[in-house]
């Protein structure tokens, strides 16, 4: 995938980011549209620069690329195809019966073509089609996330109010181990810079 990616934008002009159209050479070997460079370069008379690394050729003078011209086709075909086959890829087909899948069972919770929807093995069940079923699903997946993100605000809720009662019930805890001793005023200040230390 790199290399078609690296292939259209080699076979891209820098000047309108197109793909190239009879595309030409430069003295510094960089490649253009000829209709791009021509009139990149309309009005100068005695230095050309290139617009893309600027060095200043010294005369309007450029080669066609009939080699780079053929690789552009290649890289427009290659583009086409890739497009095609990512359309194919969003189009889910049936594997058993090669349909594209357009019904929903209910109660198997599965896509189906139009021929698995009307197989006996779905033959009781609740199948709609895919148009009905999406918003359906999509608004009870909705109060499902709803409902879900209440219920981790509320152990958050929970959680932060625990951890503020076990911090609470450690300083009520050095406070009563040190109520029996007699402790020096110095000795007081680093216990209650402790003690600070413990509830951050």
């Amino acid at each position: 995938m790199e290399f078609v990616a690296d292939l259209q934008a080699e076979a891209s002009c820098p000047i309108c980011l197109d793909y190239l159209k009879d595309p030409v050479t430069i003295s510094c070997g960089h490649n253009f549209c000829g209709s791009c460079i021509r009139m990149s370069w309309k009005d100068l008379d005695n230095s050309f620069p290139c617009p893309s690394c600027h060095f200043c050729c010294p005369e309007r003078k450029f080669i066609s690329n009939q080699q780079l011209s053929n690789l552009t086709e290649i890289a427009k075909l290659l583009q086409v195809r890739r497009s095609k086959r990512k359309r194919q890829e969003e189009t889910l087909v049936c594997e058993k019966h090669n349909q594209v899948l357009t019904f929903f069972c209910e109660n198997d919770l599965e896509v189906l073509c139009l021929q698995c929807s009307s197989s006996t093995d779905h033959q009781h069940h609740r199948v709609w089609s895919i148009e009905k079923a999406t918003p359906f699903h999509r608004k009870n997946l909705e109060c499902y996330i709803a409902s879900w993100k209440e219920s981790v605000e509320l152990f958050e809720k929970v959680l932060t109010m625990q951890t503020r009662k076990s911090l609470e019930l450690k300083k009520k805890s050095l406070r009563v181990e040190c109520s029996g001793m007699i402790v020096p005023h110095c000795d007081l200040q680093l216990l209650s810079s402790c003690l600070s230390l413990l509830s951050s």
